[in-house]
């Protein structure tokens, strides 16, 4: 790909996300829209110098509605596509989640139960990593919490 092609790839999804964000202008509620709004523009930054994305502000202001809609703008800001849709996946102990995939695996419950059994494996193996580095950091003296 030459610097012409990343230029246009990267005009188009910004043309795609600026789309995605009037329209869920015109459909949210204003402060929550406020909210999406400058995590998004908080991440675009954060994303265009380097840095790692989180988002910003008060997290109580960050409702499921927010994050549906804040995952679905980071998808279109990072491949430029807005045909991904946004799925219910429970965690392994059940409490909500939601995923955001390919359409065509949308609505295919067999490719969706492979997403959620990859997605519930890869949670285990993080946990029992989580669980070995605590016992560590407690064998080492230091504090598992800081």
């Amino acid at each position: 790909m030459n610097d012409a092609d990343d230029f246009d790839s990267e005009n188009c999804r910004i043309d795609n996300v600026s789309l995605y964000m009037e329209t869920l202008k015109a459909r949210m509620d204003p402060e929550q829209y406020d909210v999406l709004a400058k995590a998004v523009h908080e991440t675009a930054r954060l994303i265009a110098e380097g840095h790692r994305a989180d988002p910003v502000g008060e997290l109580s202001a960050f409702t499921p509605e927010v994050q549906r809609e804040y995952a679905t703008v980071l998808v279109i800001l990072l491949t430029g596509r807005m045909d991904h849709q946004l799925v219910e996946m429970p965690g392994p102990d059940g409490s909500p989640g939601f995923a955001i995939v390919e359409a065509s695996a949308a609505d295919d419950p067999v490719r969706l139960q492979e997403i959620r059994e990859s997605l519930h494996r890869w949670a285990a193996e993080r946990q029992a990593v989580d669980k070995g580095l605590d016992g560590i950091a407690r064998a080492s003296g230091l504090s598992a919490d800081g």
